[in-house]
Parts: structure tokens; sequence; C-alpha cells
């Protein structure tokens, strides 16, 4: 929890040279009236703060101060997660002319419209920035993140379904979901609601303090009301943001103590479980305060082997703001090393917490730093060695939005889980959102039609075997259709199909799921041609080098492939006897144009019995040059060469026709 909405918002917004301004402005302009109120912002009291300015606000006369406290109130409201109230600010600071002094107003305002989805107000916010003398590349950034976001919306990159979980989520603040029970049915979350520990107000949010608060699942898969875990834990002070052993009985969590007007120190604690509830918190020091009472340091993650904990932290020697950092358990001495920065492959010049690492080793966490939809995004990293990460991928949209996501876990091993988020459309400040990768939905679907009348054909017999061992003999319906779709086609199998009707030759296709990613109809339409005896059926090219009897393969064709269609058309048709009837084209004498298309149509007959279709089957009948194609009369009229040598290869060509269907084949 760390802090919450500071540590959310606190870098992610401004540049270094951006805060220098800010900071500058309220030294310089800053009245008797506003002095309390700056304090308080300063020190991160959002809440109060806004308040104060208010008061000031009503008091004040100049339109140069008044430009400055509306700017003020603004962003109170946007650190607070009051978009619209920001926004009305904003315009009040823009009225002012005050963007004369800060152009920051352009740009966080269109933060504010961003955050809404409000896409194409916020890039002409943006723009208005730029104009200023705004920072151009940071407002490019930002305009290329609304046009992906925007896109996002309209064409999902990914298959996720998010919804809101109602029951986890009140109007104040829902987040950080997290295990608290090895199987799964029991969540603690963090969150502002009214039954929080205490009646104080939160100086930073306006709202309650966090607390911590359990919800557990029944068998149904019903979440319960969550409610507030024991007072060891919760105080009148914040907690969140929680991680367990993997035995699930100690509990590490942030705390952020308020005390008066100091500023609030966030640091990670744990307590022993105690039957349902927990012992004493105890502080893991991980800072020295006497040295350091500035750093914050929250958001517990414990990975898998108990062997690390990984938490967010801005503490010196880091590469940004919050950065992510590591500490290694000794279980002997009972105590945890000192803490070493994840590095620069994870952590950037922005934000990074929330981290999780699921079972696999992934690392799951949120950032500002990294590319993304705008706001927190959720990103994951692969582990390549003990504690080293990379190849660093955003989660895309649904997961990610234009807002803040974070706090990301995963129900063990499966693509499903909970996480936090303060997009539009939900119930509260943030809320607990679930989210799971729908299984991949496949479907055939088929049509068969007579070849020569299009007339869809009944009781065809269609058989499709998969390479999982799977079969299927279905007969189309009156209007020659048939169809698997109540998931009989699985995910990563490949299907032969047969088409079979009496009466007519028969067909067959292939389909495969392997490799897809998207959910299918395969789709297919079936032509069976009538078996006519004695009639002249075409097939691929078969073509034979001038006055030889070999199978023409070139770049062009390759006639041994062409012949493999009429073997899975006898292999489909096992009943059929079939004559191959070859031709030459009208060079030479007729009889040795006879003996040469005998002996092609002999070649492919043996071609055939190669492959081990039965000699019983075949008829090899060589055509001469009696039914050319194309006449002498038509190539000699041709203008070149060329064009008479593809018309005389044309005449060199094989059929096939039916010449019986009442073959028994050979059992």
């Amino acid at each position: 929890m760390m802090q919450k909405t500071n540590l959310k918002r606190s870098v992610l917004h401004f540049t270094a040279a951006a805060a220098l301004l800010l900071v500058a402005s309220i030294g310089n302009a800053q009245s008797k009236y506003t002095e309390s109120a700056d304090r308080e912002f300063e020190r991160g009291g959002y809440s109060d703060a806004s308040k104060e300015y208010l008061i000031a606000y009503n008091k004040l006369k100049g339109i140069e101060e008044k430009g400055r406290v509306s700017f003020q109130i603004a962003e109170c409201h946007r650190l607070m997660l009051d978009l619209q109230g920001a926004a009305d600010y904003y315009n009040k600071a823009i009225g002012f002319k005050y963007f004369k002094e800060n152009p920051e107003v352009f740009f966080n305002y269109a933060e504010t419209l961003r955050e809404q989805n409000k896409f194409d107000e916020a890039v002409k916010q943006y723009n208005e920035y730029k104009d200023k003398g705004g920072d151009k590349s940071k407002a490019n950034t930002r305009i290329k993140e609304c046009e992906e976001a925007a896109l996002a919306l309209d064409q999902p990159p990914t298959r996720y379904v998010v919804e809101q979980v109602p029951v986890l989520n009140t109007e104040q603040f829902d987040y950080a979901p997290a295990w608290a029970s090895k199987k799964g049915d029991e969540m603690i979350l963090s969150s502002s609601r009214a039954a929080s520990t205490g009646t104080a107000e939160d100086p930073i949010t306006g709202e309650s303090f966090m607390d911590l608060f359990v919800s557990e699942r029944d068998k149904k898969g019903k979440w319960s009301t969550p409610i507030l875990i024991n007072n060891t834990v919760n105080t009148t002070s914040s907690e969140g943001v929680v991680a367990f052993d993997k035995k699930f009985q100690t509990m590490y969590f942030t705390r952020c103590v308020y005390e008066g007007k100091s500023n609030f120190a966030c640091d990670i604690f744990k307590a022993k479980r105690q039957g349902k509830n927990f012992g004493p918190a105890e502080p893991l020091n991980i800072i020295n305060r006497d040295e350091d009472d500035s750093s914050l340091v929250g958001h517990p993650c414990i990975t898998p082997d108990d062997k690390y904990m990984i938490f967010s932290s801005d503490m010196p020697g880091g590469f940004g703001g919050k950065d992510l950092w590591y500490m290694e358990y000794d279980s002997k001495a009972d105590k945890w090393s000192k803490p070493k920065n994840l590095g620069n492959t994870v952590n950037t010049k922005g934000d990074e917490g929330w981290p999780h690492v699921k079972a696999d080793g992934t690392l799951y966490f949120s950032s500002t730093g990294h590319p993304g939809l705008g706001g927190y995004d959720m990103f994951s990293a692969s582990p390549s060695g003990d504690m080293v990460f990379g190849n660093v991928q955003n989660l895309k949209y649904p997961l990610n939005s234009s807002s803040d996501d974070l706090g990301i876990i995963f129900e063990e091993t499966a693509d499903q889980g909970f996480f936090s988020s303060n997009r539009p459309g939900g119930k509260g400040k943030d809320d607990i959102y679930s989210f799971k990768m729908p299984p991949l939905e496949f479907c055939y679907r088929a049509t068969v039609y007579d070849d020569k009348t299009g007339t869809p054909l009944a009781n065809s017999n269609i058989v499709i075997a998969g390479t999982d061992g799977s079969s299927f003999a279905l007969k189309t319906d009156g209007n020659g259709g048939v169809s698997l779709c109540e998931g009989e086609v699985l995910k990563d199998v490949s299907y032969n199909v047969d088409v079979a009707l009496d009466g007519y030759i028969g067909t067959g296709d292939k389909y495969s799921t392997v490799g897809l990613t998207e959910s299918t109809t395969f789709a297919r339409e079936y032509f069976l041609k009538p078996i006519i005896i004695g009639e002249k059926y075409d097939m691929p090219l078969v073509l034979y080098p001038f006055n030889q009897a070999t199978l023409l393969i070139n770049e062009q064709v390759n006639s041994a492939d062409s012949l493999n269609y009429l073997y899975d058309l006898m292999v489909k048709n096992p009943t059929f006897v079939v004559q191959l009837e070859s031709h030459t084209d009208t060079r030479g004498s007729v009889t040795d144009n006879q003996k040469l298309s005998q002996r092609r149509a002999q070649t492919c007959v043996d071609y055939l019995v190669g492959r081990g279709i039965d000699t019983a089957r075949l008829v090899a009948s060589g055509k001469g040059e009696s039914e050319p194609l194309i006449s002498d009369k038509m190539i000699n009229a041709m203008a070149t060469e060329e064009e008479k040598e593809i018309a005389h290869q044309k005449n060199r060509r094989t059929v096939f026709t039916i010449l019986r269907y009442d073959y028994v084949p050979k059992q």
C-alpha cells in the first residue's frame, strides 16, 4: 500500500524539471493564505491540502494567485483519483491563464481525460501543452499511448475476459488482492471502506485509512463480503499489500504510519498466523530510520521457494522513482540480507511496484516507465538466472488500460486470477477485477453440393479422423450440412476429412488447429462430381518432355504431384476402376505417337501401382495424336514459336475416365 496515492502518483506525471518548476511556483507565489496548504501538499496530504487551498481560494483576489491555487486544487484531486474534480479545477486554472507560468496544467489536465478514456480530448490538451512550451517528447509519448489505447478498446489484442468482482468492491479504494491460503479459498485485500479501523480521515485520500480485509470463496466459487482481519495487524494508520510465505504461516505487509503533521513513513512488517488470526506485527527494519526517514518501503512479494523477498522502494541507489529491490532470506539466522536493486532491465526512470512471482518463476509487476497504455501498466519478465529477469512484456489490453492497473495475482499455474484497477466503469476509486483466458473454441461446418447442379446433397457421408485418435462419422442433413461445434474440435490437433456419396466421386480435405491462437470456425464447401461412365475427367496437369514418356518435373510443373490427385481420389473411392488416357501432340508419325502415348499412359499406371493402387483398378490407354485440344490450324496461326510450343505441350496430356465402380477391394 505504501502511502498508496502518493506512491502511485508522485512521480507519474512530472519530470525532474517539471517538479522543480512546480516547487518554484509554490515558493515564489505562495501567500499567507496558502502557506499551510502548500506545506500539506508538499508532504503528500492531498485531501487536507485541497480543503485548505479551497479556503484560501475564496480569500484571494489576484488572477495570478487564483490560477496557481486552482492548479494546486486540481493536483490534489488528481492525486486522490477524483478525476472529474481535477478536470474542473484544471479548466479554472487555464481560464486564469496559469499556463503562462506553468504549461503542466495542460499536460495534467490531459492525464485526467486519458484516464477517463476521453482520448480525443486528451490529445487536444497534450498538443496545447506542446504549443505552450511543454516537453514535446513527453507529450508525443502520451499522444501515442492515447492512440494505442483507443485502438486496443476497439480491437483488443488479447482474448482475456476481465470482470469487476462486485462483492469485493466498494465506492472507496479496494486493491492489491493476495492469496491467504494454499487452496486459494481465502483472499486478503487492501481497502479504505467504511469498516476500516478508527474514525480518523486519511489526509492523503480524504477517506478512512487503509486496512486489510479477508474474503473467503465457497465451493461454488462465490466470494464472501470482506471483513477486517484482527487488530494486531490493522491499526489507525494504513496497512496494505500483503504477501505470504509458501506455508501461509507468515504474512508480510506494508504499514504507513501517520503521526500528526510528520511525514508518512512506510515500512514492511510481518505477523505470524495464530489460528484464524495473526499475532503481533513486527517491522523488518529494512531501512535505518535514524539515517533515512524519508524513503518509502512496501509492496512485499515472497518468491515461491521462500528464498527471496521482492519489494518496492525509492531508497537511494535506484534508477528512478520507486524501484524493485530484493533481499535473500537466511533461514538459520532468521534474517534478511541487505537490499539489492533488481536492475535496469526491470527498473526504469519511472515507478515500479506491486511485484508478484508466478509458480513458473515469471515476475509480474506494474510500471510507469516501460512503454504502455498510460498510468501504471502491468508487465511480465522472464527469469534468466537467480533473481535475474529479462524480456519485459506488456500484458496489453484488457488487462492493462489507460488508467492504473496493478497488483496481479494468478491462480496457481492457470491463466486466470485477479488484479486491481481504477479504470472507468468501476464501483470505486480502485476495484478488484477478475481475469481469465477463455478456452479456444473451434468449429467445423461443411455443406456438400452436386457439382453440376449446385443442389445440396443430403445423406452424404463425412468421416473425420484426428491425429489425437478421435473420429467422427457424420451424415449431411436435408440442406447438405454438418457441423462439429460442441467442443469436439480440439486445439493442437490436425484432422483428415473424407466426403462420399453413392453415385458421386468422393473428395476430401484437411484442417488443423495446431498453432492457432484465436477461436476459429472451419467453413467448408464440397462439390461432388456425379459418376458418369466413360466421361473424361480433368486432373492437375501431367506433362511429358518432347518425344519422351517420363513425367515432366521442373520449376513450372511437378507431374508426379499431379498424379497424387488421382491417387487420393482412388483411395477415397476404393470401388473405382479407371482408365488413364495419354495424348501426344501432332508432330511425328501417327504410329510413333500412338506408341509414345501408350508408354506415357503406362508410366502413369506404374506410378500409381508403385504407390499401392491395385493393377486391376487401372487401365493404360494411349490415344496418340487423335484427340488434340488445339488443332494444327490454330497452332500454325500463332505469332511466335514460344506460343506454338506451349500449345503443343498442352496436347501432350493425361486425363482419366471411370470405367466402372463395382470393384471389390481385397481384404
